[in-house]
């Protein structure tokens, strides 16, 4: 699935194909001053997946160092990761991509002793809802109007990594 692309730690002259991406995939695209921001960020680790020279696709998360209790696992973790984004061009989707970044996303973490991660979508994204949960998140909550251009709550889905198998 990755073999014929590849992947490498985001940098300022990707931002132009992101943004790109970001306004062909999002109705509220983050802005190029954002993407500054995360990529200078020594906590986030966000990858482009690049096909040839283009980039199709990105994806990264933060990586959170306190002590925090998810409710459902009545477990603590000390070590866990919100994933920030991940999209991929249009004509890409449903070709494995996403999970394949998804996957290389959450063996780093792993190697970074991450024990959870955690992220937000929005209830009118479906086919994002199906993606995380056939990756093997669970629901974990709901944020009230998180979403505050839209009125539009966020679904929380996480999941434990540990029980994810390296590919």
């Amino acid at each position: 699935m990755l073999s014929s692309l590849s992947y490498s730690l985001m940098a300022e002259q990707d931002l132009n194909e992101v943004l790109s991406i970001e306004k062909e995939v999002f109705p509220h695209p983050w802005t190029r001053d954002f993407f500054r921001l995360i990529i200078q960020d020594a906590s986030n680790y966000i990858l482009t997946l690049k096909q040839g020279k283009n980039i199709i696709g990105y994806g990264g998360y933060h990586l959170l160092k306190n002590k925090t209790n998810f409710l459902y696992t009545k477990k603590i973790y000390t070590r866990f990761i919100h994933l920030i984004n991940i999209a991929i061009r249009v004509p890409f989707q449903k070709h494995g991509f996403g999970t394949g970044l998804l996957s290389l996303l959450m063996n780093n973490a792993k190697t970074r002793n991450a024990e959870y991660c955690y992220l937000e979508v929005r209830p009118s994204n479906t086919k994002a809802f199906r993606f995380y949960r056939n990756y093997g998140f669970s629901v974990i909550g709901i944020i009230e109007n998180y979403y505050p251009q839209d009125k539009e709550n966020a679904i929380v889905m996480g999941m434990e990594l540990a029980s994810l198998i390296e590919t």
